[in-house]
């Protein structure tokens, strides 16, 4: 089970996203920048849910920045972090230095629980295990959301390492740490199948 940090002041927020999460997540909770750094000397997390405004500068970014850059640098953490200051440019300052998501509260369950699958995504696949690793490159819009963009990038993810196995669907999975079965879903869902020759070409789906 994925460990999962969650800092956020709104106690009742947390033991929202707690229940909602809990049989999927190990969740480990702080409300504040001391308490959350002070569970990192200990864990190591899969995945963070930060707020940025946290006690006792609720109106500014620094104690949720402190956290995302500790996490940066220690870490191979997926960052999601939780604000109710949308700023587009501050988003994609945060972006730039590696976090992975950021959502504007309010934030409903589904919309979070489908950032957590993406995360959780990553953290299983990042291939640089004794397979070795892949360059992913893309070029993205700003204005087609982060979901699209991650869409791609497991597209290419999955396809970079399917070449690398010859097209193998069992070292695959086991390559990215996932089973066939999701292997399998993951080429449905980008449109993707064998040919007899083991080469890739879309799908056709009948509509009607």
């Amino acid at each position: 089970m994925k460990k999962l940090l969650l800092v956020d002041d709104d106690i009742a927020l947390r033991k929202q996203f707690c229940f909602a999460f809990e049989k999927e997540y190990e969740i480990y909770e702080a409300s504040n920048a001391k308490e959350a750094l002070d569970i990192m000397d200990k864990i190591k997390f899969d995945i963070a849910l930060v707020d940025l405004g946290l006690p006792p500068y609720e109106n500014s970014h620094h104690e949720g920045r402190l956290i995302i850059s500790r996490f940066l640098l220690l870490h191979h953490t997926k960052i999601i972090v939780l604000t109710g200051q949308e700023s587009r440019d501050y988003a994609k300052e945060l972006i730039d230095l590696g976090v992975f998501d950021y959502l504007i509260k309010p934030v409903d369950i589904p919309t979070l629980s489908a950032s957590l699958k993406r995360a959780s995504f990553f953290t299983d696949n990042e291939v640089d295990r004794d397979e070795g690793g892949v360059k992913l490159s893309f070029k993205a819009d700003f204005a087609d959301g982060l979901k699209n963009i991650s869409d791609e990038a497991q597209k290419q993810l999955l396809l970079a390492v399917l070449k690398k196995t010859d097209f193998n669907i069992y070292q695959s999975a086991k390559i990215l740490g996932i089973s066939r079965e999701n292997c399998y879903y993951f080429l449905k869902k980008f449109g993707i199948e064998f040919d007899e020759r083991y080469i890739f070409k879309p799908i056709e789906w009948d509509t009607h």
